[in-house]
């Protein structure tokens, strides 16, 4: 701390009564006070928690910038300088007008935000007389007996052999009392009433090696949520495989905050082990963003996470958004539950739909695997960026096969239409893809643990969009489709020639692909598929 000093003598200026000097990478905040004409170091706290608490004394309409201007990448942006003004509270409750120097500090060791505070010009119009200050204790001096009193009888009644009921509405009319008195507690006493009186908090995980960001996660939830860090992929994996044993896990985890960038077990890692696992549709997992290029974020995409969050974290925002996104899980995972249960005949015509396809399409599917495979395996061999592992390949053939099972969810009288579509027809055709989806999401997946859920609700859903973006159903265009599609989807168009040229011309269905490279296949994918085509049509004269 005493290092510091020199940084305040050379910045600092007689008008300045409080200096704010901020090591962002230490979480450190270390606040200094003008007394006796020397500026003395008198506090020393956490710069998550600071952040976490502007809330409570900054004015609620200069939160936002206020916590914005503590940022190094804003003021890296504004010149390495803000002035700012705000109104905070003194020692009595009133607000107060400040002015404050924000100065990004480079002492050739380490990057430092120093805030120099001063007093507004309109801090006499605010009363602080002896008389005002004697209400206020007395005040809080009443305050203070009526929380004890309420604390009491609140122990008592936890520890007492009363049913849970009885103690929900005893404890319920002590904190109504406590509100109505002091209106101030009602915000704080609805938040954390239902804490008093049940221990088992859900809990939200943290996996980033970044101990400032975790710091920062646990302050604005640790309140409400119990709070797990994990610093790598592997200590994460290793967590939720202890904690698999037990039934009510998912249950209890709330929200994941995952970064992609890790030692020892990047994120992507994790995101394959929680989508093996079935969790990523029963628990928001919330990627903390840095500076990720636009295909990173897409593949983060494409595992079907809830939300990304970019930084520096606004505390406020933050918070705001994942309650709000764990309500919608909870209610999501709610009607789910409902609906399996309640309908267990529908599952059951579902169940018998999904035989009737593998029946009718049998040596098809053994096919599409194959071409799947194969094409696969030349990407990954040509294209090492994509980081495609042995295993994903098998789980992308295995996935392939079950790209049409939306079609038998089609009316007869549209399966076997001949001639032209009306508009109505085609609306419900281009529904095909979502229906197959969705049968792998919520009853495919739960029977077949050979299939992948992820890349066979990918392969179902998207297979007939088009690299120059006009297919359906959500017209994805470019690398915003999936590469499991971008694969299959050529392997599928290999097999729907193949049954409908007859004789089968293998070179001209070749040529028929790969001219629609960069309108509806990726051009890196036809690239591969040129080098394999004859594999292709090796695998069709033998029959799968």
């Amino acid at each position: 701390m005493e290092e510091y000093k020199g940084i305040i003598n050379e910045l600092i200026s007689k008008y300045y009564k409080e200096v704010l000097v901020i090591n962002v990478f230490d979480d450190k905040i270390y606040k200094y006070n003008l007394r006796d004409g020397q500026f003395i170091c008198t506090k020393e706290l956490s710069y998550a928690k600071y952040l976490n608490d502007c809330k409570d004394f900054i004015y609620q309409d200069d939160l936002d910038n206020y916590i914005e201007s503590l940022s190094i990448s804003n003021l890296e942006n504004n010149n390495n300088h803000l002035t700012i003004n705000y109104k905070k509270k003194d020692d009595i409750g009133s607000y107060q007008e400040y002015s404050c120097q924000v100065i990004l500090y480079d002492n050739n060791k380490e990057k430092l935000i120093v805030e120099l505070i001063t007093e507004g010009d309109n801090t006499k119009d605010f009363k602080s007389d002896n008389t005002i200050k004697s209400n206020v204790e007395n005040k809080l001096n009443k305050l203070v007996d009526a929380v004890g009193m309420t604390i009491l009888k609140i122990h008592n009644i936890i520890n007492s052999d009363s049913g849970i009921n009885t103690k929900k509405e005893y404890i319920n009319s002590l904190l109504s009392d406590l509100t109505n008195q002091y209106p101030e507690f009602n915000e704080v006493l609805n938040d954390n009433a239902m804490n008093l009186y049940n221990n088992n908090k859900s809990s939200i995980m943290i996996i980033d090696d970044d101990k400032m960001t975790c710091n920062l996660i646990k302050k604005i939830f640790d309140n409400n949520y119990s709070v797990v860090i994990a610093n790598n992929g592997r200590e994460a994996i290793d967590y939720f495989n202890n904690m698999n044993q037990d039934n009510d896990f998912r249950n209890n985890i709330s929200c994941i905050f995952l970064d992609l960038l890790m030692p020892v077990l990047d994120g992507f890692s994790v995101l394959d082990y929680l989508n093996d696992n079935n969790y990523l549709d029963k628990i928001p997992v919330v990627i903390i963003s840095g500076n990720y290029d636009k295909d990173t974020r897409n593949k983060a995409y494409s595992y079907q996470i809830a939300d990304m969050l970019e930084k520096p974290f606004n505390v406020q925002v933050v918070r705001h958004r994942i309650e709000n996104l764990i309500s919608l899980y909870k209610s999501s995972n709610s009607l789910n539950g409902m609906l399996l249960e309640q309908h267990k005949d529908l599952k059951n015509i579902v169940n018998s739909l999904i035989t009737a396809y593998e029946l009718d399409n049998e040596k098809k599917m053994k096919l599409v695997r194959k071409y799947t495979r194969i094409l696969a395996l030349q990407v990954s061999s040509q294209y090492p960026e994509y980081n495609i592992s042995s295993n994903m390949i098998d789980k992308i053939a295995d996935s392939a096969v079950y790209f049409s099972i939306g079609d038998y969810t089609l009316p007869k009288s549209i399966m076997y239409k001949k001639g032209i579509y009306t508009e109505e027809e085609r609306s419900i055709i281009n529904m095909t893809n979502i229906n197959g989806a969705n049968i792998v999401k919520y009853v495919l997946s739960k029977e077949n643990t050979k299939i992948d859920p992820k890349y066979c609700y990918e392969i179902t859903k998207y297979y007939n969009e088009r690299y120059d973006g006009n297919g359906y159903p959500e017209g994805l265009s470019s690398n915003s489709i999936p590469l499991s599609v971008q694969i299959a989807s050529v392997a599928i168009e290999y097999s729907n020639l193949i049954n409908t040229l007859v004789p089968v011309d293998y070179e001209k269905v070749a040529s028929l692909i790969i001219m629609e490279s960069g309108r509806k296949f990726s051009p890196r994918i036809i690239d591969s598929f040129k080098k394999v085509s004859k594999d292709f049509e090796e695998i069709t004269k033998v029959g799968g």
